[in-house]
Formats: C-alpha cells, structure tokens, sequence
C-alpha cells in the first residue's frame, strides 16, 4: 500500500488550478477544487516558470484528458466569440456616406498608388501635412477600396478593432485570469471608439491594431530568459509611422515590460524600457532620413498646431465617451494595489509585491488620461473622439479588474456588473451613431455637382474631399479643380495676392470659380462672406439649394453656378447667420481643419 502523502496532496486529494501573475509569478487560484488521483498529481510548480501560457501546460501534464477545464475553456472562448460578434453588429449598424477623412485617405492613396507603379503627379504634397506616413495606410486601404470599394477599405477596420478586443482578453488573461480578461473585453468592445473606429476607413484602426499587437507580445514575453519582447519595438515604430499620435502610447508600452518582467529578472528588467524604446527610435530615425524633410514638417505641426477649445469642453467630451471604462480602471488599480487577494484562495499577488502592483495599475489606469491631457494642452478637440480610445485600450485590463471586484466574488453582487455594462453599451451606442451621422450624406452634393462639371473649371466646395472621391472616375472632376473654404490665397487682374476672406470675396466678383458650394457647417464665417458676394454678382445664379440633415439637425447645401439663366434665389445669408449664432457641428471635427488653405483637395 502506497504511503500516504503529505502536504496539501492527498491520495485522492484535492488539487488547485493555477493560473499565473505575470506580474509577480504567484499562482492564481479562482476555480472551484476538483480530485485527481495521486498518481496523476502534477509536480508543484516553482516561481521562477513566470510565463502564462506555460501554466495550463504544467496543470494538464498526465491529467485527465475529460478535466472540467476543457469545458471551462470552451465557455469561455465562446463567450469571448459572443462579445466579438456583438461588437461587429454594433459596428456594421452604422450607414453613412464617406467621412471626409476616409475620402481624403482613399483618393491621396489612389494616388500615391500611381505615383510609385506609374511616376504619375501627386497632385498634393500628402507627406508635408498628413498625420500619418501616405504611403501606408493610404495606399493600403486605396488597394481595398479599388478591390471592393469604400465597404472594403471599412472592412479592415472591423477586422483590426475585432483583434484589438481580442488581444485586450488576451492581455488581461495574461495578468490575472479569464475572469478578468472577459470582463475587459467586454468594457472595451462597447465603447464609442472601438464602435466608430470599427467602421471608418481611417488610419485610427490601423494604428491601435499595431499598438495592441505590440503591447501582446511584451506582456506575453517579458519573462522570457531572452529578449523576445523586442520583437514588438518594429510593429511600435510601424504604428507610429501609421499615425504619428501613436507615439504617445510607445512609454506605455515600453515600461510594460519592466513592471511584468519583474519577478523573472529583478533588477535587470529595468534595463528593458531604455533597450525598448532605444530600438523603436533607431527605426523611426531611420525612417525619417527615408522620407525626407516633408515628414519632419508634418510632425512639428502637428506638435505645434494649437486650437481654442476651452478645456472644459474636452473634458466634457473626453468624460462622455470613456468616462465608465476610466472610472473602472481607476477604481481596480486602488483595489488591485491595497487588496490583491480577492477570493478565498486566491493569490494574484504577493503581499510583499504592492509597489509593483501600484506601478502596474498606474502605467495602464493612466494611459487613459495622455489623450485628454494633452489635447487640452493644445486647446483643440480634434479627432479626440479617436484618441480616447486607444488610452481606453490600455486602462480595459484594470477596468476589468474593478468591474470583477465591485461585482464580488461567487457573483455576490452580479446586479452591479449588469448594470454598469449596460449603461456602458448604451453610452457607446448613442454615441457612436450620433458621431457616424454629424456628417450629412453626400449622395445629393455629388449627383448635383456632376452635372456642372467642365474641363478645366474649377470648384469651391466646403468639403471637397467627398465629391473628389465620388468623382475621381470623371476626367472633369480632377483633385486638382477642386478649393476649400478653408483659405485661400488670390491673384486679380493687377497682380495683387488676397488672402481669406477678401481673397475670396475677390475671387466671386471675378467669376474665378465654375461652380461655388457651401452649406455653414464647416467654415461659417467665411460662407457667409461668400454668401454676401454672391448676392451682389451677376456672375453666379443659385442652381440648387439642397435639403440634407445629420444628427445635428437640418443642413441646407447652396450651389451657385457661373453663367448659369436666371433662377428664383432663397436669401443665404439669413441661414448662414442663424448657424454662425447656433454654433454649428462641434464634434467630428477633422484632424486637418477641413483642408489646408485652398486648392486641390486643401493642399495649397
């Protein structure tokens, strides 16, 4: 007869399943106790096998292949596969005609695409104010949308924010445990940014997807014997070069490793950052000797591009659309610091350890905050509706953790949970399909103008990006027809430059542009000098006024045509002022200001 065992085995004992802190190498203990025949017993496991994926390996060697976790596992992948597919409809629900920016992107890359196979003209020196290289996403998501059109090019998105939720579980699962880890994707997948970003043919996406793949690969690997996280520093200089906002998140990344390689390396895991972060900078230095002085330019300006937006108004908004998720992250680092031990058995982390636990819940509750901080300290609110959500991206992992401790354990208040997610998806709801309609459909400006196009005419429209990326099929209809509201810099007949408003003013008494289309929601002070001009020419004629709305309310689109016969004309000016008093449309707001000066598609 087999002696009996000693210690926490027994001959029919009872035996834990671990899981792994990354974090400290302490086991995590929240399922329930099951009995596994002596001689089947795993050997115990020491601190120092500190990687994750490692631990389910060590429990399963020689265990019962019909082990509860199986079936364990399978729930959960399925309900990860339930929140995914949630986040799709919620995503895919949302209809609209091209965003600015996405027809920007699309037809810039179309373009880049014939520059590189063909030596065609640019049209537009991309690289000297995009916020992001023009010959990455641009190009790619061109290539999509040539293939299947403007769904296409969104369809990448989609699959780019489906992963970045999966990798949130991914991350969190790694840290602490699947129950987390569900509830981090959960936050996540219904908030305004991973809804809207899922859904627009922007560079956004792209650029947190990259972000996210990096983050995975330093958490999963920073226990490694050899510096596999490294890996992650190209596709950090890649996202970077995606969307130059990228770079704010790198520190976060970088120190990641530090914090969870603590308990396999010690004190040479804060070699880690500096190594991290010397690698992403070498390749982006790199780059920019690659790309030339046009890409410096684009970066300091929009370092240095400041608006005037007071700061309560982004805090508001920054509030409105990650305000729960932040909250909970905010609330989980406390816990996760003062109170690691949460259920019965349960050992996230060793007491001894609260330093590294609070420096933990710090990098990843703070990041939430570099977006809105630094946003207010440029006084604008631009595409901050996009950036607030890769913040939210790093702080779901202790969003999940406070969610998991305010529900309690064994469930004890799961009417809490319920509730907070729902007010979650509700908020990401509304909101995303309110900032998805701030733009109203283009389908009526499109067919109106194309019946007005002339060789070599020129067009003054108040977006031109949509109507260059509709037309761009039309040999009348060039980017470089195309002028902004935005600025413009005019030349009359005794060589004189005007600028602004008199250069627009100018440019309508003198019958410079074929056709003029404006509607007050983007530039209102100008439109209404534009306004003012063509009420007093005999040049122009109101050809058609169109009635269009988006989720702001009704938006009227004026189309004045030059030499066109005498048609019955609205007064402009009435509608133009009662905007310019409402304010206009404050929130999907372009990272460019709706082009830059005048010229095609706002490049001059």
């Amino acid at each position: 007869m087999e002696p009996k065992r000693k210690g926490r085995h027994e001959a029919r004992g009872t035996l834990d399943w671990p899981g792994t802190d990354l974090l400290s190498g302490a086991e995590t203990v929240v399922f329930k106790k099951i009995s596994i025949p002596n001689d089947r017993v795993p050997p115990p496991r020491t601190p120092a096998g500190s990687l994750i994926a490692s631990s389910s390996a060590v429990a399963l060697r020689g265990a019962d292949r019909s082990y509860l976790p199986s079936r364990r596992a399978m729930v959960t992948r399925l309900a990860l596969v339930a929140i995914l597919a949630l986040q799709a409809v919620m995503s895919l629900r949302l209809q609209n005609t091209a965003f600015e920016d996405e027809a920007l992107y699309l037809y810039a890359g179309r373009m880049e695409l014939a520059h590189l196979l063909h030596g065609a003209a640019l049209q537009g020196d991309y690289a000297s104010y995009f916020l992001g290289a023009p010959v990455l996403y641009p190009v790619l998501g061109a290539a999509l949308n040539a293939a299947g059109g403007l769904e296409l090019a969104r369809a990448l998105s989609l699959a780019e924010m489906l992963a970045v939720t999966a990798m949130v579980y991914s991350i969190t699962r790694l840290l602490f445990n699947e129950r987390r880890a569900l509830c981090a994707a959960a936050l996540f997948s219904v908030t305004e940014s991973a809804i809207l970003l899922g859904h627009l043919a922007t560079f956004d996406a792209t650029c947190l997807f990259l972000l996210a793949s990096a983050t995975t690969i330093v958490v999963r690997w920073s226990g490694s014997r050899w510096p596999v996280f490294l890996l992650a520093a190209p596709l950090a200089a890649l996202a970077v070069a995606v969307k130059y906002a990228g770079l704010l998140y790198v520190p976060t990344i970088a120190m990641l490793p530090a914090v969870t390689g603590w308990s396999a390396h010690g004190r040479r895991a804060l070699l880690f950052p500096p190594a991290f972060a010397a690698v992403v900078a070498g390749l982006l230095y790199g780059a920019l000797r690659l790309g030339g002085g046009d890409y410096v330019k684009a970066i300091s300006a929009a370092l240095s591009n400041r608006g005037s937006d007071p700061a309560v108004v982004i805090l508001r908004e920054s509030a409105a659309w990650g305000g729960v998720l932040a909250t909970l992250a905010v609330a989980g680092a406390v816990l996760y610091t003062v109170r690691p031990r949460f259920t019965p058995g349960e050992r996230i982390a060793p007491p001894r350890a609260r330093w590294r636990r609070a420096a933990l819940g710090a990098l990843l509750a703070g990041t939430a905050f570099l977006a809105p901080a630094v946003q207010i300290y440029l006084h604008s609110d631009a595409s901050l509706l996009k950036h607030v959500g890769f913040g939210l991206f790093f702080a779901a992992p202790m969003a999940g953790v406070g969610l998991v401790r305010l529900v309690g354990d064994q469930f004890r208040r799961p009417q809490v949970g319920i509730a907070l997610w729902c007010g979650a998806l509700v908020l990401g709801t509304t909101q995303s399909w309110n900032l998805y309609h701030a733009w109203p459909s283009s389908g009526p400006l499109v067919q109106a103008l194309s019946g007005y196009l002339r060789p070599g005419a020129r067009y003054l429209v108040e977006v031109p990006e949509v109507p260059i990326y509709y037309l761009e099929g039309k040999a009348d209809a060039q980017p470089d027809q195309f002028w902004s509201t935005f600025n413009i810099t005019y030349v009359n007949s005794r060589g004189q430059k005007l600028t602004g408003n008199a250069g627009f003013a100018a440019a309508v008494r003198a019958g410079f542009f074929q056709v003029i289309a404006y509607n007050g929601d983007v530039t209102p002070a100008t439109d209404a000098v534009i306004a003012r001009a063509l009420r007093s020419s005999h040049v122009y004629k109101l050809a058609v006024v169109l009635h269009l709305s988006d989720s702001a309310g009704f938006v009227d689109y004026y189309i004045w045509v030059k030499g066109l016969g005498s048609s019955t004309q609205p007064d402009p000016l009435m509608h133009l002022t009662q905007f310019a008093l409402a304010g206009g449309s404050p929130y999907l707001s372009s990272g460019y200001g709706y082009g830059r000066g005048s010229g095609p598609a706002g490049v001059r």
